[in-house]
C-alpha cells in the first residue's frame, strides 16, 4: 500500500498511488513536537517498529510513518496527549494528520457530528467527552489516544498502549523528604532538557498564584539569563473576588524581579468570540478557559513567543484538587488510621471551608459513601456530577445513548483510592479534554505549550506514593512545598488556597443582552430541531440562569460551543 505525504498529513492509500507529494527527506515518516532526552535517541523508524522506546524518554512529539515490515501506517501519539494526531478511512485508504482541519479537507463527505461525544458533552459532563479515548467531536474522525499507537491496514485499525504507568513499591520506602527531593530534582531536569532543545527560539511562562506554574517558572529562571518572561489572565468582573489570582501572582513577581505580561479580560463579544475560535479550531473547547487561553496564546505569539512553559500536569500528579481529599481521606479509612483522618479533617474544613462548600467529617463520609467501596477498592462515577442537568434532556435519549455506551472507565492498577483516580483523571477524564482544547486554542494562537510536569517518569513516582507523602495539616501538594523552601517564595510555597477559578462566564451570561443573543444562537441552530432537550428547555435554562436561580454556566457553555458546531457542519 502507498503512502504519500503532505504537509502535517498523509495519505496511505490500497489502490495505487495517492494523490499529494514525495515522502520526505529522512524517510518515509512525519514527525510534529520534540524528544527532549535524556540519552540517545532512537530513530524514528525504530520508534514506528517499537513505540515502546517512548517509555524511557522525554518528549512531546507524535509519529506517523510507513512500517515497511507489516506494510502498515503507524501512528504514534507522545505520552501525555501534548501533540494531537487524527486519522480517518478514506476512499481506498486511509488519512492522517497532525491538524484536524487539514484531516477534515482530506475526507470524502462533509463530516457529521458525533452524537455521542455531544451527548457525553451536553448531558453529562466534560469529563467524559473522551470515555472512548479515540473518539472526537467528528463522526468517522478518530484520535490517537496518548500513550498509545494505532496500526492501520485494509479496513482495520488496531490501537495498542505502549506508556507503561507501573506502581513502583520501592518509592514508598523513600522517606516523605526523599520523596519530594526526587520529585523536585526530575522536574527539574525535565525543565533543563527542554529548555536546552528548544534554546534559540522564544519561550514566556505562564503563572498563576498556584504552586505548579510557579515552581516551573523559579526552576527556569536559575538557568535562564535575564528575567523571566511571566504571563498571566485576569478578568475584570472577577476584580476583588476571592478568585482574583492577580494579586498573588504580583507578590509572587515582585519576590522573583520577573517581567511580567499580565493581561485583563473585560466581558467579550461572547459569541462572535467563540464563532471565530470555532472557525480555527473546527471543534467545540470544553471549557470557555480555553477562549481566554486563544488570547492569551496570540498576545504571546505578537511578542514574538513561539512556545510558552506552563504547570500543566500537576494536579494529576501532585492530588491538587478538592476533590482528592476525599480519596485522601478514604486511604486513611482502609489503612486504619483514624487519629490521623481526624486531624487531617480538622486541617481541611479549618483551611478550605466555605459557605458554599462546607468541609467536615459529615461532608466526607457522605462523599465517600456514595462513590466508593472500601472493601473492594471500586470507585463509582459520581452520580451528581454525571446527571446535574439530565433533568433538562429528553429521557428517551439519554435512554438510548447510555445504552449503546460504554459506562466511564474507572481502571484500579494501584493499591491507594488516590493514586487509582489520580490515574484515572490523567488517562481518561480530566487530561485528555485539558489538553484537547489547550493544543487547539494554543495552535490557533500560533503557539505551542510546553509541560514539564506532565511526565510518564513523574508520574510514576507520584503514583506510586501514598497519599500521606502529598498531604499535610490540610496542605495539598506537599511534594512540591517540602523541596522548593528557598526556592519558591513562601508566598506561593505557604498558600493553602487553590483558586482555580474559570473565567466568569456566569457573569457574562447575566447580561441581558448576553443571555438574549445566546438563546436566539440556541433557539436558532439545529440544536432546536433535535429530540436531545425537553420541550422549552433552552428557554428555560437561560432564564434560569439570568435570574440568578441556578448557575448554568457548565452547561450552557457546551450549549454554545454545540450550537455553533452544528452551524458549522450545517446540522
Amino acid at each position: 500500500m502507498p503512502v504519500r505525504f503532505l504537509e502535517d498529513s498523509c495519505l496511505y492509500s490500497e489502490k495505487g498511488p495517492a494523490p499529494g507529494g514525495e515522502p520526505p527527506r529522512g524517510g518515509a515518516f512525519l514527525v510534529r513536537g520534540t524528544v527532549f532526552g535524556p540519552g540517545p535517541v532512537p530513530g524514528v523508524p525504530a520508534i514506528i517498529r517499537d513505540p515502546r522506546l517512548l517509555n524511557d524518554l522525554e518528549s512531546d512529539a507524535s509519529f506517523m510513518g510507513h512500517d515497511p515490515e507489516r506494510d502498515c501506517l503507524t501512528l504514534v501519539r507522545d505520552a501525555v496527549g501534548a501533540t494531537q494526531l487524527f486519522y480517518a478511512r478514506v476512499r481506498d485508504g486511509w488519512a492522517a494528520s497532525f491538524d484536524l482541519g487539514v484531516l477534515l479537507g482530506h475526507l470524502s463527505r462533509k463530516p457529521k457530528a458525533n452524537e455521542a461525544a455531544l451527548y457525553d458533552f451536553l448531558a453529562t459532563h466534560y469529563r467524559y467527552v473522551f470515555r472512548e479515548p479515540f473518539r472526537t467531536f467528528h463522526e468517522g474522525v478518530y484520535q490517537v489516544p496518548a500513550g498509545q499507537f494505532v496500526r492501520l491496514k485494509g479496513d482495520s485499525a488496531v490501537t495498542e498502549r505502549y506508556l507503561s504507568l507501573d506502581f513502583d513499591p520501592e518509592a514508598s520506602k523513600l522517606s516523605k523528604q526523599e520523596a519530594a527531593d526526587r520529585y523536585l530534582a526530575m522536574l527539574d531536569d525535565n525543565l533543563a532538557l527542554r529548555l536546552e532543545k528548544l534554546s534559540g527560539s522564544d519561550f514566556g511562562f505562564t503563572v498563576s498564584s498556584g504552586l505548579d506554574s510557579a515552581t516551573v517558572a523559579c526552576l527556569a529562571q536559575r538557568r535562564l539569563e535575564g528575567p523571566l518572561r511571566a504571563w498571566t489572565m485576569s478578568y475584570s468582573s472577577a476584580k476583588g473576588s476571592p478568585y482574583d489570582e492577580t494579586p498573588k501572582v504580583r507578590e509572587l513577581v515582585a519576590e522573583t524581579g520577573w517581567e511580567l505580561h499580565a493581561l485583563e479580560m473585560g466581558a467579550p463579544d461572547l459569541l462572535g468570540e467563540a464563532d471565530r475560535l470555532m472557525g480555527l479550531t473546527h471543534a467545540p473547547m470544553v471549557t470557555v478557559t480555553w477562549l481566554a487561553n486563544y488570547h492569551l496564546a496570540r498576545k504571546a505569539r505578537e511578542y514574538g513567543h513561539r512556545f510558552l512553559f506552563s504547570g500543566l500536569g500537576g494536579d494529576e500528579s501532585l492530588a491538587g484538587e478538592f476533590e482528592h481529599f476525599f480519596l485522601f481521606f478514604a486511604d486513611l479509612l482502609a489503612a486504619g488510621e483514624k487519629g490521623l483522618l481526624d486531624k487531617e479533617t480538622e486541617a481541611w474544613a479549618r483551611l478550605h471551608a466555605t459557605k458554599e462548600f462546607p468541609k467536615g467529617p459529615g461532608v466526607r463520609d457522605a462523599w465517600i459513601s456514595r462513590n466508593l467501596d472500601l472493601a473492594t477498592g471500586e470507585i463509582r462515577v459520581d452520580q451528581p456530577r454525571y446527571t446535574q442537568f439530565r433533568h433538562w434532556f429528553d429521557p428517551d435519549w439519554v435512554a438510548e445513548r447510555e445504552r449503546d455506551m460504554a459506562a466511564p472507565p474507572m481502571p484500579r492498577p494501584y493499591p491507594y483510592f488516590l493514586s487509582n483516580r489520580l490515574f484515572q483523571e490523567m488517562s481518561h477524564e480530566t487530561s485528555p479534554p485539558t489538553l484537547w482544547s489547550e493544543a487547539l486554542s494554543s495552535h490557533a494562537g500560533g503557539v505551542k505549550g510546553v509541560f514539564p510536569m506532565a511526565s510518564p517518569r513523574l508520574f510514576r513516582l507520584a503514583l506510586s506514593l501514598p497519599g500521606t507523602f502529598k498531604y499535610q495539616d490540610g496542605y495539598t501538594k506537599m511534594l512540591i512545598r517540602r523541596s522548593t523552601k528557598g526556592l519558591l517564595p513562601d508566598v506561593s510555597r505557604l498558600n493553602p488556597v487553590k483558586t482555580g477559578f474559570n473565567a466568569p462566564l456566569d457573569l457574562w451570561l447575566r447580561d441581558p443582552v448576553t443571555a438574549g443573543e445566546t438563546l436566539a444562537l440556541l433557539l436558532s441552530s439545529p440544536l432546536r430541531d433535535k429530540r436531545w432537550l425537553r420541550e422549552g428547555a433552552l428557554e428555560g435554562i437561560v432564564a434560569e440562569h439570568q435570574a440568578g436561580k441556578r448557575n448554568n454556566m457548565m452547561l450552557l457553555w457546551p450549549l454554545i460551543q454545540t450550537a455553533l458546531f452544528l452551524n458549522r457542519l450545517g446540522g
